[in-house]
């Protein structure tokens, strides 16, 4: 049966037809007048740069959108070099070393994966307040190291790296240290860099948990300070302000993945890492 490239180009583009058009409108409103929004047209016939320069300024409701950015930058880079800090050492013990119960303590790990975080928010809670560090972006930080799916994506990596390069380092003299350093996790570059996007995406749009642990505008991450400008109680909300925000905040994320999806497609493949 003869397949007809036609046709399935005709999906594809209708699938991203889905997609496109709402971000495409979020993005021409943004830059309209308040009045334009309400307007049964689908291009505004007026343009402006205040709801951008609102949302660096003032955006309302006494949220700081640059300073909701500087907090989610810290929260991301802190999680992303934390969770690389534990999660690759776990990774390689799971994957590459032999010991006792190894197989039942990752099962044990992997449950974790499954369970909803939602059963987790009163007993973490509880956790930052007797630290004292409700209301910090360190409160943001912590709950989320280590990433269970960074360890299983690193260790489906290891495991399948060819056995004969340990072997062979360990006959040239090297220590399993130095295999570990020297060796696999050059190899491991891929996935490494694959964890560490998905780490950053997932950390720059997290909602749920920042919105319970912090109260304050100068704690507030991207996600939190958005989502208090749209739930703003007043008569007439400005929807246009809330469009620039959400596609202003949005912009370091697309960035990353624009240059970031070769490297979560690399990453995925085992023998991504071997010349």
């Amino acid at each position: 049966m003869k397949r007809n490239p036609t046709l399935r180009w005709i999906i594809l583009f209708a699938l991203a037809m889905l997609w496109v058009l709402p971000v495409a409108s979020l993005i021409l409103f943004s830059f309209a007048p308040s009045s334009e929004i309400l307007k049964d047209q689908l291009i505004p016939s007026n343009w402006t740069l205040d709801n951008y320069w609102r949302v660096l300024t003032d955006a309302g409701r006494g949220v700081s959108v640059p300073q909701a950015m500087l907090n989610s930058t810290i929260i991301m880079v802190a999680q992303v070099v934390g969770i690389l800090l534990l999660d690759i050492p776990a990774a390689y013990a799971f994957g590459r070393l032999r010991w006792f119960g190894r197989d039942f303590v990752f099962f044990l790990v992997l449950i974790t994966m499954m369970m909803p975080g939602i059963l987790e928010v009163l007993s973490l809670y509880d956790l930052m307040a007797n630290l004292g560090l409700v209301d910090t972006v360190y409160a943001v930080i912590l709950p989320g190291l280590p990433r269970v799916v960074g360890i299983f994506i690193l260790r489906q990596f290891f495991q399948n790296l060819p056995k004969e390069m340990d072997e062979a380092a360990r006959m040239d003299g090297a220590t399993d240290f130095q295999v570990f350093r020297l060796i696999m996790v050059p190899l491991a570059a891929p996935a490494i860099i694959t964890v560490s996007v998905l780490t950053a995406l997932y950390s720059w749009n997290n909602f749920l948990w920042p919105l319970i642990i912090t109260n304050s505008p100068a704690s507030m991450t991207v996600p939190v300070a958005v989502a208090y400008l749209s739930a703003d109680t007043a008569a007439i909300i400005n929807y246009t302000v809330i469009l620039a925000a959400a596609f202003f905040t949005s912009l370091p994320m697309i960035v990353l993945f624009l240059f970031g999806q070769r490297w979560i497609v690399n990453g995925m493949r085992p023998t991504a890492g071997i010349k």
